[in-house]
C-alpha cells in the first residue's frame, strides 16, 4: 500500500493533521515526497491501530532497518 492510500485509510490529510497536531498540508507535502518524518510513524501506526487499518513501521518507512531496532537481529 502506498502512503497515499495509507493517508486516505487513516482519514485524509486533514484528519491525519488534526489528530498529530500538524497542518494538513504538512500530511499532503509527506504524500508528495513519498517519506513520512520518522518521529511521526509510532503515532500514525497508533492512528492506524485506533482505526483498524493494519500498519506497520515497514509501510511508512521502508527505508529504515525497522528489525535492528526492535532488535530481531541483534545476537
Amino acid at each position: 500500500m502506498d502512503l497515499q492510500n495509507i493517508i486516505r485509510r487513516l482519514g485524509g490529510p486533514a484528519a491525519v493533521g488534526r489528530v498529530l497536531g500538524v497542518r494538513s498540508q504538512a500530511v499532503s507535502l509527506w504524500v508528495a515526497k513519498n517519506r513520512v518524518p520518522i518521529d511521526r510513524v509510532p503515532a500514525l501506526v497508533a492512528l492506524g491501530r485506533a482505526l483498524g487499518v493494519d500498519l506497520k513501521p515497514e509501510d511508512l518507512r521502508p527505508d529504515v532497518q525497522w528489525a535492528a531496532l526492535r532488535c530481531e537481529v541483534c545476537a
